[in-house]
């Protein structure tokens, strides 16, 4: 008598065997543990609203032509108030004393800036009388200068004196400009309370100190109150990331120039590294379909970097990702801390990541 089995029982035999097979592999090779969470810098946090209202040291203008731009009617923060106001140019703040104190700085200042003999940061305090670590608290880059808040009461400002002219400005500046045979050489800086530095050309700083002073208004600061949280953060134009987009994807980047008006950048670096770059524009249309062709292109870029053993790519595109919103949407990066630690494990023989494979 011949035994007939059922089809159903072979299909049973068989997923006992698969799961078999699977629990073996599992001891054997363990699954790779789960990606950490990163914590992305998307809102204000509560310690930084604190930080905004204890900033507000300047007092509210009483200027009928200026009521519009007042920040808030309990006073101004002097450094919002000071940044270039020229739309359509990118600019960015460091938080300076609280990137000292991130993860990613404590590695920095440790590892490079005296990791190689001399301590250049001691050496700069004794011959300008500014501790970088401590008496800076936040700097703004620009095309058209920069401005540093801080506390510069021993600065070495008397050394300028031999070298550049000094003019008393508006009602508490001066400002030193370059002699006259250097003046296509050397930048005007000027000093505010000797609590803001300006730097830059003349017309420059002395439009810094017009707006900290009341003479010029304006109407909406370039980077809000609300808007200042991360160790670093600012606004820049689509077109100003043009140079970035080179080869294969020139045409992406002539995209993002001509879709986005407006890219609002704010980086987390306490302890991981997180980017939160958010895009508008005028056209909703357009930049859901410039999202979407960033989202495949971070894709394919890091199926390269891993297919290529390209680790520090590699690394920096792991949690790419684009997250979508209604007329806008969000490029995120992050690099948890022991990857940055990595990155800085041989520091001391090169530059930081001189270990890690390229």
């Amino acid at each position: 008598m011949r035994l007939r089995i059922r089809p159903s029982l072979l299909a049973a035999a068989a997923l006992i065997g698969l799961a078999a097979v699977l629990m073996v592999l599992a001891e054997e090779k363990p699954l790779a543990p789960p990606r950490p969470e990163v914590e992305f810098p998307r809102r204000m946090k509560q310690e930084e609203w604190r930080r905004v209202q204890a900033r507000r040291t300047l007092a509210p203008r009483s200027d009928p032509a200026a009521a519009a731009s007042q920040i808030s009617p309990t006073g101004h923060d002097p450094f919002l108030v000071a940044l270039p106001s020229e739309a359509g140019k990118p600019l960015i703040v460091l938080e300076a004393n609280a990137l000292r104190h991130s993860r990613v700085g404590e590695l920095f200042v440790d590892c490079v800036l005296r990791g190689f003999g001399d301590d250049p940061l001691e050496e700069f305090r004794r011959e300008a009388g500014i501790d970088l670590l401590k008496d800076v608290d936040r700097v703004a880059f620009s095309p058209e200068g920069g401005v540093v808040s801080g506390f510069f009461g021993g600065a070495r400002f008397d050394r300028l004196e031999a070298e550049m002219q000094l003019a008393r400005y508006g009602d508490e500046a001066r400002i030193y400009s370059p002699r006259a045979d250097r003046a296509r050489l050397d930048p005007s800086l000027a000093v505010w309370r000797d609590q803001l530095v300006a730097f830059g050309s003349a017309s420059f700083v002395r439009a810094t100190i017009d707006q900290l002073e009341g003479r010029h208004a304006v109407a909406q600061p370039p980077i809000p109150e609300e808007l200042t949280y991360g160790e670093a953060y600012g606004v820049i134009p689509g077109e100003a990331l043009l140079p970035l987009f080179r080869g294969a994807h020139s045409g992406l980047g002539a995209r993002l120039a001509a879709v986005a008006s407006r890219i609002e950048v704010h980086v987390d670096a306490m302890r991981d590294v997180a980017i939160v770059a958010r895009v508008t524009g005028p056209d909703a249309a357009q930049l859901d379909e410039l999202g979407k062709s960033i989202g495949a292109a971070l894709a394919l870029a890091r199926l390269d970097a891993k297919m290529r053993g390209a680790a520090v790519i590699a690394d920096v595109l792991e949690f790419a990702r684009v997250e979508p919103a209604r007329g806008a949407f969000s490029v995120e990066l992050a690099l948890p801390v022991d990857v940055v630690e990595r990155w800085f494990a041989g520091c001391r023989e090169g530059l930081p990541g001189s270990g890690a494979q390229r």
